[in-house]
C-alpha cells in the first residue's frame, strides 16, 4: 500500500513530530537509565555496608593456611617484588608518623615517598613532646595495624577492619605531595574500596589475613633494618627515627631506640595472639 501526500508542507511537519517524538523518548529512556543507575548504586552501598557488619567466621582449610603464607612470603622476601610492595610498607611507616603528629596537634604539610623506598613526613608545632610522639611511631606502624587487622579477622570483624582501612587511605591522599605517594596511596584505597563493594563477603577474611601477615612480615624485616643501622651499618644512622628524635631534643638516640623496639614488641606479641587464635 503506497501512501502519498499532496501537501509537501504537511508531510515534513509529520516528519518533524515523528523525530520529537523519538527524541522525548530517547529522553525518557535516558532519564530513566540514570535512575535505575542511581538506584543500583544505592542499592551495591547498601549492600556493602550490610555485608561490612555482617561477622565473618574464619574457617580455612590446612592448604588455604599454607597458601596465604607462601603469598605472604613471596611478597615480602624476594628482592625483586620487594622493591614494589615495600612500597606499601614505606607509606604506613609514614603514616603512622601522621597520624601520631595530628594526634599531639602538629600541622602535617605533607607527605612524600621515593621509589627507593624512602619517605619524609613535614610537619610543625611545638614542644619536644609531640616530636617524640611522632617521631616513634613510624616503624611500629606496620606491626601494630598488623596486630588491629589480625585480631578484627580473629573476632570476626574482618569486614569492618576493611572499611575503616579503605578510609585510612582515602583521608591520608590529603597529605600527599608527590606522585610515588599519591600511586601509592590511590592503589591502597582502591583494591580495598573494590574488595568492600564488589567482592563477595568472604573475600574479606582472605584480603585482611594477606594484609594482616604482609605488614607482620614487612614490620619484622623493617625492624631487622632499623637494628642494622644501629649496629654494623652506622654510615646509614641519619634514616633511622631515633636518631632524627634524639638530634632534634638533644637527648641520647640509644633511649629513643628502646622505645620503638618497646612498640614493635608489643605489636608482634598481640600479632602473634591473633595468630595463635586464627590458628
Amino acid at each position: 500500500m503506497t501512501v502519498t501526500c499532496d501537501d509537501p508542507q504537511k508531510f515534513r511537519h509529520r516528519r518533524s513530530g515523528n523525530r520529537a517524538n523519538r527524541a522525548g523518548i530517547e529522553r525518557m529512556v535516558t532519564l530513566g537509565e540514570r535512575r535505575t543507575l542511581g538506584m543500583d548504586m544505592t542499592v551495591n552501598f547498601n549492600d556493602a555496608w550490610d555485608r561490612l557488619w555482617q561477622p565473618q567466621i574464619v574457617d580455612l582449610a590446612t592448604g588455604q593456611w599454607v597458601v596465604l603464607l607462601v603469598l605472604v612470603l613471596g611478597l615480602v622476601l624476594p628482592r625483586p617484588i620487594w622493591r614494589i610492595t615495600g612500597m606499601y610498607s614505606t607509606l604506613v611507616h609514614e603514616l603512622g608518623h601522621v597520624i601520631s603528629a595530628l594526634f599531639t596537634g602538629r600541622f602535617v604539610t605533607g607527605l612524600r615517598l621515593g621509589w627507593d623506598h624512602s619517605g619524609e613526613v613535614v610537619s610543625r608545632g611545638r614542644g619536644k613532646a609531640s616530636i617524640i610522639i611522632s617521631g616513634i611511631f613510624g616503624y611500629p606502624a606496620p606491626l601494630l595495624i598488623s596486630a588491629a587487622l589480625l585480631w578484627a579477622t580473629a573476632t570476626g570483624y574482618a569486614g569492618r577492619a576493611l572499611g575503616i582501612y579503605a578510609l585510612f587511605f582515602v583521608l591520608a591522599l590529603v597529605f600527599v605531595r608527590n606522585w610515588p605517594a599519591f600511586v601509592v596511596c590511590s592503589a591502597s584505597a582502591v583494591i580495598a574500596l573494590g574488595v568492600v563493594f564488589f567482592a563477595p563477603s568472604s573475600a574479606y577474611i582472605y584480603l585482611a589475613l594477606l594484609l594482616g601477615g604482609f605488614l607482620f612480615c614487612s614490620g619484622l624485616r623493617d625492624f631487622i633494618k632499623l637494628l642494622a643501622v644501629h649496629t654494623w651499618r652506622r654510615q646509614d644512622i641519619e634514616q633511622s627515627d631515633a636518631y632524627l628524635i634524639a638530634r632534634s631534643t638533644g637527648t641520647f638516640a640509644t633511649l629513643w631506640l628502646l622505645v620503638i623496639m618497646l612498640l614493635g614488641a608489643i605489636g608482634i606479641f598481640l600479632g602473634f595472639q591473633s595468630i595463635v587464635r586464627l590458628l
